[in-house]
């Protein structure tokens, strides 16, 4: 066992853990080493709970000494996004107007994953209420002049560097999984309802998905597995691995183009997608033009259900919320029901056209970029959510990962090569309820290739 602990993920670390090859307490001190090195560079977490996290790493080997280990979770440091409830530990939204709350209660994810043993390290940083209006500390490893994926910056920022093995984030139009592309690592947008949703800050209670980031895909499918009730205590590693029969997978490449997908990140997909038809997927050419309707249908519902949840607390504190986010909730109050009932019926078309489309094609998943260029420069990002061929706009950044939330349907992004030096995300949207099989797909795709590097901190001080 030479490697530094904080490097080993999920899954090996929990063969360790439950091998009584390592302890519990040494893993997670290791882990909070490496996030005592990394945050004065990438500032991924807004609080962390040494005393309490070394307290449960204790008894969590005391449980596993007693023979109760409770599973591959047991023992497992975890980052929880600054908008899901931890209880005495601060959920605050990265506002000032929700500064001070401290709820009483876990949310029921994070009482589940307590259950199942998994440890909270403490809160990683969001953009304000995860509206992605504002710019947050947090810094891309790979280039801290570079966008750091949002709003789960913070999650996805720490797993990229090793402060955590896994975290939580949380996903309206892309949230979990556009961090996951720019930090090269996996994020998944689960199906709605398979995580129990209750104890967030929501920004839309109708789009919001809570969802994992890992190193790997069976990392990721691991923390699933502890978040949703519904795969039960089988071995999920053992499942992901398990080869799909007679995958296929559709490719819309009008759609990249009519997105304004760069050409080097186009490039790299193509090659991705070449990688998914050696190991036996069969490619199969779609033609979908109305996912072009998922990004202003989405808009549309979260400004009317943002204003919803936080119109109140902007009344009492406007001043407090970052300009760009009190300019979108005041902008819900111009949503009228004509506006949400031509939402839902463009949502209601959308689902009917993917559906049709994956049974007429026979369909494990669509494949696509994540996102449509490589992360621009701070210094050149608009958080603009109007225009779609922009790369350096925000809607840039949702627009391929939108229908996945307007639609329920289960999503991930997985490392898919790299353009201009900086990880590029491949995107593969599933059928509802059938998250497994596309975990087994990325999975397929992710023995095929190398392991990405580890982001090499820049410091941006």
């Amino acid at each position: 066992m030479d490697t530094v602990k904080w490097q080993y993920g999920i899954e090996e670390a929990a063969s360790h853990i439950a091998a009584r090859e390592l302890s519990v307490v040494e893993y997670v001190s290791s882990v909070l080493d490496r996030l005592a090195e990394t945050e004065p560079d990438v500032s991924a977490w807004t609080y962390v709970d040494r005393e309490g996290a070394l307290a449960a790493a204790q008894q969590a080997d005391e449980e596993i000494s007693a023979g109760r280990y409770r599973g591959p979770l047991h023992g497992i440091p975890l980052g929880v996004k600054d908008v899901i409830d931890t209880a005495g530990m601060p959920t605050e939204g990265g506002s000032k107007a929700y500064a001070g709350r401290v709820p009483a209660q876990d949310a029921a994810v994070v009482r589940t994953l307590r259950e199942k043993g998994a440890i909270v390290l403490g809160k990683t940083v969001t953009h304000e209420i995860a509206y992605g209006q504002n710019f947050p500390p947090t810094r891309n490893p790979w280039d801290p002049t570079r966008y750091q994926g949002g709003s789960s910056a913070g999650s996805g920022v720490a797993v990229a560097v090793g402060s955590a093995p896994g975290s939580l984030g949380t996903d309206t139009s892309g949230s979990v999984r556009n961090p996951a592309s720019v930090n090269g690592i996996v994020g998944m947008r689960p199906t709605t309802g398979l995580i129990d949703g209750a104890g967030v800050l929501n920004l839309s209670e109708q789009l919001d998905q809570i969802g994992p980031l890992a190193r790997t895909t069976v990392d990721c499918a691991l923390l699933l597995q502890g978040m949703a009730k519904r795969f039960g205590p089988d071995d999920i590693a053992t499942a992901v691995r398990r080869p799909l029969n007679r995958p296929r997978a559709g490719v819309d490449l009008a759609a990249w183009h009519d997105w304004g997908v760069s050409a080097e990140v186009q490039a790299t997909i193509k090659e991705a997608v070449n990688v998914l038809a050696a190991v036996g997927v069969e490619i199969v050419d779609i033609r979908l033009p109305e996912l072009s309707l998922a990004l202003p249908t989405t808009l549309v519902l979260c400004l009317a259900d943002a204003l919803r949840l936080h119109g109140s607390t902007l009344s009492d504190r406007p001043a407090d919320f970052e300009p760009g986010t009190r300019v979108m909730l005041e902008l819900g109050c111009a949503v009228t029901e004509e506006h949400l009932a031509l939402a839902r019926r463009a949502r209601a078309h959308l689902r009917d056209r993917i559906r049709t489309t994956f049974l007429e094609n026979d369909l494990t998943a669509l494949v696509s970029p994540t996102l449509s260029g490589i992360p621009p420069r701070l210094s050149e990002m608009s958080t603009d959510l109007t225009r779609e061929s922009d790369e350096a706009d925000l809607s840039s950044a949702l627009l391929l990962l939108a229908p996945s939330n307007v639609c329920g349907l289960p999503a991930l992004s997985v490392p898919g090569g790299f353009a201009g030096g900086l990880p590029i995300g491949l995107h593969l949207l599933g059928r509802p309820y059938e998250d497994l099989a596309l975990l087994r797909l990325a999975q397929h795709y992710e023995s095929a290739v190398a392991r990405p590097a580890q982001a090499t901190l820049r410091s941006g001080r």
